[in-house]
């Protein structure tokens, strides 16, 4: 690592880092848990900010005492980042207040007082903010072997301590660890260290590192495609219902997975568009095309066809024209198209795992080609459906028709010694249940928006400092747990571009 110079828009961080360490003193002295949660909800912007050097110099301020933190630290990023450029840093914050001397003194004396104010780590909190910094830090410039290293450190640091104001730090070190081993392949050594710490985390009901644990054991099992094993962990545990939306839409997604390969398409289907509707619309992009490219599949697998605007995302349209290539052929009944696609188009669906499940959408190209024979013809031998269909050969039109009869695709008749197909009338759609059940199952899908449109729902501090009576102990407890509630949304929203992988 170079040694560069500290500019003004630096000192700005790092006054903003001695900012989080006094938040985080107040939490404990307080024993306020929202004053952790302000500093957890600003960790996406402050990992963006911070470079080795303004992390070298804020670790050095911080952590005067000797202790192993601050000798792995200081060995990983060491003062000489930092000893070069002081004499410029000097000259540089001469020339802030020289520009600044036409402003207000008593506002120039404030902020030089609060530059220089020397913040001291003196509980575990702010050590594992410090050790959280600098793995966001390594992690960053993928130097994965440090950023390992202090990974099984902090949780070591943090599990010893069993301090649940410590719980927050421990869920994020752990998505980390679990990231960086899989970018060096060892996803399969970590399996068993991520269920007992399952474990651990359930007994001591700490919520948001049971969440992150689940998600890191279900893609694992879906990295080395164990989804038995994947379907087992689901039904053994449970996942938090109050943890970071974030989480909830990973599980979601990895929960359509499985239950797509178990051919519960429904449930998948289900599962992918809620994860779909409750992921962010600005970022996370790897994230948005992987759920687009199973929730295209799914869809045309439950025999319905995605709407083109799936396929419209601004960001994501180039990276999906080979599923819209894909969908068109189906829509159209075309066998030959289809193949041409599968087989042009087989590494892209490979590499996205979703070949294995494009290969079962044959039946539904079929099918949706029956259907098309059934409104233009009254009867039709098979050798003519062959033909149609593009089928490789006319044996097994007789057996596709008897199971496209059988599941109620088309209403016909097979006379088997003339080998041809004698197709009934269709009758008014309207007349069947059809648009009941489909009906039903947007009113369904609506109601289900609302009820989680009011338990997401937020209000001013004001409002709730009103309504609940602070006097007594019961009414500061409660403030609190509604104050938590608040910000957890606002803390999930930064938490998919934290080292996201493209296809989650």
């Amino acid at each position: 690592m170079e040694s560069s110079i500290l500019v003004p828009k630096d000192l700005i961080t790092i006054q903003d880092l001695k900012e989080q360490l006094l938040l985080l003193q107040k939490s404990v002295d307080e024993d306020e848990g929202r004053y952790l949660v302000r500093v957890l909800r600003k960790l996406s912007i402050t990992r963006r900010r911070i470079t080795p050097q303004i992390l070298a110099k804020f670790i050095e301020e911080s952590l005067k005492e000797e202790s192993k933190t601050r000798s792995l630290l200081v060995k990983i990023f060491p003062i000489t980042l930092i000893k070069e450029g002081k004499e410029e840093e000097e000259k540089k914050e001469m020339q802030i207040e020289i520009e600044k001397e036409e402003e207000e003194k008593e506002d120039e004396e404030k902020k030089k007082q609060q530059r220089n104010i020397i913040v001291q780590a003196k509980y575990p909190e702010e050590k594992a903010y410090l050790q959280l910094l600098s793995l966001l830090q390594l992690f960053k410039l993928k130097d994965y072997g440090n950023a390992l290293k202090l990974c099984e450190f902090s949780i070591d640091f943090i599990e010893k301590k069993n301090r649940r104001t410590l719980d927050s730090f421990l869920s994020k070190v752990f998505f980390y660890y679990s990231r960086i081993n899989e970018i060096l392949g060892h996803s399969k050594l970590i399996r068993k260290k991520l269920l007992s710490a399952y474990r651990t985390s359930t007994l001591r009901r700490d919520v948001s590192t049971q969440a992150v644990l689940i998600n890191c054991l279900l893609r694992n099992y879906l990295q080395f495609n164990l989804y038995d094993q994947g379907d087992k962990l689901i039904s053994k545990s449970q996942f938090p219902p109050n943890s970071l939306n974030s989480q909830h839409v990973r599980y979601l997604y990895y929960l359509g997975r499985i239950k797509a390969i178990q051919l519960d398409y429904t449930e998948s289907f289900r599962c992918l568009r809620e994860a779909k509707r409750k992921s962010p619309r600005a970022g996370a992009r790897g994230f948005r095309l992987s759920v687009n490219k199973f929730l295209c599949i799914v869809q045309l697998l439950t025999g319905e066809i995605p709407e083109i605007e799936l396929f419209m995302e601004k960001d994501l349209h180039k990276y999906l024209k080979p599923y819209f290539e894909l969908t068109s052929a189906v829509r159209t009944g075309n066998l030959g198209d289809f193949k041409k696609v599968v087989l042009r188009e087989a590494q892209v669906f490979k590499q996205d795992q979703t070949y294995s499940l494009i290969l079962r959408l044959r039946q539904n190209v079929i099918k949706t080609g029956l259907k098309k024979l059934n409104s233009a013809y009254s009867k039709i031998s098979f050798e003519d459906i062959s033909k149609k269909l593009q089928l490789d050969s006319s044996d097994s039109v007789e057996s596709i028709c008897s199971k496209a009869i059988f599941d109620g695709v088309i209403d016909a008749i097979i006379n088997h010694e003339e080998k041809y197909i004698k197709f009934k009338e269709m009758g008014d759609l309207y007349s069947t249940l059809i648009p009941q059940k489909a009906f039903g199952q947007r009113i369904k899908f609506c109601l289900n928006i609302h009820n989680t449109a009011v338990k997401n729902m937020r209000f001013p501090e004001e409002l709730l400092k009103e309504q609940v009576e602070i006097d007594t102990e019961d009414g500061k407890e409660q403030l609190k747990e509604l104050e938590k509630m608040s910000a957890n949304n606002e803390e999930g929203k930064g938490d998919f571009d934290q080292g996201e992988p493209g296809n989650l």
